[in-house]
């Protein structure tokens, strides 16, 4: 469970970030509420984080692998890593720019 959190769990979350920021544009525009789309990015670049601390411990667990089956889970956890360490990045810079751009912007 720990690695399929960190390899589906952070792109859904990336994914889901972009489409609640994008929906909440209209309603922080007509509100005046500018730091909401930021806010928005920040708490689902949290929680993409958080998805990647369990494939991490069990990467740290495996790094000497006395089996085959240890081996692959090894190597399942490092690439759950990296898949969360990627949408963690898309998110970062979706909120940097969102952070500069007033959502009023057309």
């Amino acid at each position: 469970m720990e690695i399929w959190l960190a390899l589906l769990g952070a792109p859904v979350l990336a994914l889901a970030d972009q489409v609640i920021a994008y929906a909440a544009v209209g309603w922080a525009c007509r509100s005046g509420h500018d730091l909401a789309v930021p806010a928005i990015h920040a708490a689902l670049l949290v929680a993409t984080a958080l998805t990647a601390w369990p494939a991490w411990r069990l990467w740290r667990a495996t790094r000497e692998p006395l089996e085959e089956k240890a081996r692959g889970r090894h190597f399942l956890a490092g690439m759950g890593l990296a898949c969360a360490a990627l949408s963690v990045l898309v998110i970062a810079a979706m909120g940097f720019t969102a952070g500069f751009i007033d959502p009023c912007v057309r």
